[in-house]
């Protein structure tokens, strides 16, 4: 883009319109770091009435960066109901990402796949500048291949037995004792727990919240009430009668899909006597409102989650300190009352 006078609207030419330096007009522009936000305001307004767009290609000849973050999210391959949930964490990425320079490329994973030769390829390739990735496992060779190669990366989750390394989590102990400790407030006994494969780190921390909320209740765990597989709705579903005939008279479940199977399976095992069953999940959507059941939802957003996690990473790839790339977030416990209408 020009000028009137023929000349291309850069950097220096909308400081010297405005009488700033160019770092000043370079962060505004970016992520706005030390800069006050009417600065910033008055900085982008200067270069939009001038015409500036950013050279791109020429900044990445300049760098050596590609500008794309990419995201390997695991994915379910049931088409049951959806998966709202890694949609969610695209979203969140996209919106930390709108107003720089990056791109984010999403990589599907199936549930199963640590996806570790194609990440081999985008660093050996320089494809990305950094990875995002999730369903973390407790020695996780995506996360001990990334730190090898001192590639910038944030991951979903914790690799409790490898170095430290960038990481946002929310924290699933606690999620899961405070989902059990509502429902033992509410007068259940006889909790089930249907989960994800305890081989990721998540489930390993949910499951030690879930047992510390029952012992706190003066209740030791009974293991043939645990559930662990594939997190669908059909799974859930089916896992859902055998349970109850174990006793179950609630149930934590790891997110909306495995809530939504496990509630059409319970509905399925006792038809009218369903509503005596209790619930409660770890949700990123709001989806609890929308069922005649009363729920109780420890809650953070996904797509909340999603910027967190793009944060991280661009802070990464600046070469932000490991420690400075972690965070920990709690859950908000959300309880949705069955209206008067039959389960």
């Amino acid at each position: 883009m020009t000028q009137q006078d023929g000349g291309p609207v850069t950097l220096k030419t909308i400081a010297q319109e405005m009488g700033v330096s160019v770092t000043t007009v370079a962060r505004s522009l970016k992520d706005g770091h030390k800069i006050s936000a009417e600065t910033i305001r008055r900085v982008r307004e200067t270069a939009d009435r001038m015409g500036y767009v950013r050279n791109l290609e020429g900044a990445k000849l300049r760098t050596g960066k590609t500008f794309v973050g990419m995201a390997f999210l695991g994915l379910s391959d049931e088409e049951e109901v959806g998966d709202s949930g890694s949609i969610g964490l695209l979203n969140g990425i996209h919106r930390r990402f709108a107003g720089t320079d990056y791109a984010v490329r999403a990589v599907p994973v199936s549930q199963g796949d640590q996806s570790l030769e194609r990440m081999q390829e985008v660093v050996r390739g320089r494809l990305a500048d950094g990875i995002i990735l999730d369903h973390i496992e407790l020695q996780d060779d995506r996360v001990k291949y990334l730190l090898d190669a001192d590639f910038p990366f944030v991951a979903f989750g914790r690799a409790e037995l490898l170095p430290d390394h960038p990481w946002f989590d929310i924290d699933n102990e606690f999620a899961a004792w405070q989902g059990t400790d509502a429902l033992l407030r509410d007068g259940h006994r006889r909790i089930a727990m249907i989960d994800g494969d305890p081989r990721f780190t998540f489930v390993r921390q949910r499951i030690r919240g879930y047992e510390r909320a029952l012992r706190d209740h003066g209740l030791e765990p009974d293991p043939a009430l645990r559930h662990h597989t594939e997190i669908a709705p059909d799974v859930a579903r089916r896992a859902a009668g055998p349970l109850i005939d174990r006793g179950a008279d609630a149930f934590l479940c790891v997110n909306e899909l495995a809530f939504l199977g496990t509630r059409a399976g319970v509905r399925d095992h006792l038809g009218a006597g369903a509503n005596r069953i209790g619930f409660s999940l770890r949700s990123g959507t709001n989806l609890a409102n929308y069922v005649a059941t009363r729920v109780h939802s420890s809650h953070y957003s996904r797509q909340q989650a999603g910027w967190q996690l793009a944060d991280l990473l661009l802070s990464r790839i600046e070469r932000s300190p490991i420690g400075a790339c972690q965070k920990l977030v709690q859950t908000n416990l959300i309880t949705t009352e069955r209206p008067n209408a039959a389960f």
